[in-house]
């Protein structure tokens, strides 16, 4: 690591996930960096992560909070109505959950609900009980377990995934009948680009050095 001689405290639990360099797939552990400072793979010298100023908990805590609303008017407001030969039907995201429970795509259907509501809704309301805590500074229980979780469910929240099958589902399905957008597509839009956003913005070493220091 480059930059400041200063050395950082291990992070402990919170740090003992492992990533692989992009260039070369060695291992390392992510830390906090101050600004200035770049970590750096010691087998390829491939730049791995660089400090930069703490920004506030307080702008991914309200994104996530956000998401929570989001998610649940989506979930609450019909995203499309098909038209074939004067039957029409209303669609809800839990719509296609239910028609592939029927058809007999159990395991399938499972898969869509859990990355396009179960997921979404156990990461954002376990980010959020997080990053306020580190906002807060408060020693609340459970979130060296619920940073665990938020880890581990992350990569299965689907959201901006699902809201591209959408897309290509209404293309596909507009050749068998009329298809036009409701309400809900607005919600499953902006819920992706809060997603999308709030990914980028949650600084994990700093957060884990936070939550360590709390624990």
């Amino acid at each position: 690591m480059e930059g400041s001689s200063a050395q950082n405290p291990e992070l402990g639990s919170f740090s003992a996930v492992w990533r692989h360099c992009p260039d070369c797939a060695a291992p390392y552990r992510p830390r906090f960096l101050r600004p200035g400072q770049r970590l750096q793979c010691s087998r390829c010298g491939a730049r791995l992560a660089l400090g930069r100023r703490s920004a506030s908990l307080q702008t991914p805590l309200a994104l996530a909070l956000t998401g929570m609303f989001l998610l649940v008017l989506s979930n609450v407001s019909p995203v499309m109505t098909f038209d074939v030969a004067g039957s029409t039907q209303t669609n809800l995201i839990i719509t296609g959950v239910i028609g592939l429970v029927k058809q007999g795509y159990g395991v399938l259907a499972f898969l869509v609900f859990f990355c396009a509501i179960g997921a979404p809704a156990i990461y954002l309301v376990l980010i959020s009980y997080a990053l306020a805590a580190g906002a807060l500074r408060a020693a609340w229980p459970g979130v060296a377990t619920a940073w665990r979780w938020i880890l581990a469910v992350e990569p299965w929240s689907l959201v901006p995934v699902f809201g591209v099958s959408c897309a290509v589902a209404v293309v596909r399905l507009d050749l068998l009948g009329k298809v036009d957008w409701d309400s809900g597509v607005i919600f499953v839009v902006l819920l992706s680009l809060c997603c999308l956003l709030l990914g980028r913005m949650v600084d994990r070493p700093r957060i884990e050095m936070i939550l360590e220091e709390l624990s």
